[in-house]
């Protein structure tokens, strides 16, 4: 490799701050294993997979907050927490620093609701490389919102400098 000292460089720097990314969706075929491995590889990322929130889940959102949570809002909450994902997604939102994003595989859901989160996923039939490109997309605009100044500089070097490594 051409640029492996850069390459490696932006890794390192990668690894000081990873992004922890929580996916809760009740579909497997979604947000499914081969998906979140190509993500993985795109940058230093941790994903959590889970299937339902129930109020154990959701206090550890709270006490322990990811980075970046991603729900879908329809048959992923148990009923003692509430009716739906955007309760969940209102939820953390408002008591966490976390980036909330919402998903449907029902279109009409999402509308009118972008006050629950800070981002919509409208399209859940993704291939592994458009999920990249919507994990990298939410990444950014989690840098520029919500992230304290040094993770935003450490991270964004060391994506820069993987990024110029494997060119």
């Amino acid at each position: 490799m051409k640029n492996g000292f850069l390459s490696n460089a932006g890794k390192f720097f990668m690894k000081l701050t990873p992004i922890k990314v929580i996916i809760i969706d009740d579909v497997k075929s979604y947000f499914n294993e081969n998906m979140l491995s190509i993500a993985s590889a795109n940058g230093n990322i941790c994903f959590e997979r889970y299937y339902k929130c129930d109020g154990v889940l959701l206090k550890n959102l709270v006490e322990n907050p990811r980075d970046i949570l991603i729900i879908d809002i329809k048959g992923t909450v148990t009923s003692d927490i509430g009716k739906d994902g955007f309760d969940v997604a209102n939820h953390v939102f408002n008591n966490t620093n976390t980036f909330v994003a919402t998903t449907s595989a029902h279109k009409f859901h999402l509308k009118n609701r972008s006050s629950y989160g800070d981002y919509v996923i409208s399209e859940r039939l993704m291939t592994p490389v458009d999920f990249c490109e919507e994990i990298n997309i939410m990444i950014e605009r989690y840098l520029k919102q919500k992230t304290k100044i040094y993770q935003k500089i450490i991270f964004k070097v060391g994506k820069r400098l993987f990024k110029y490594g494997i060119k």
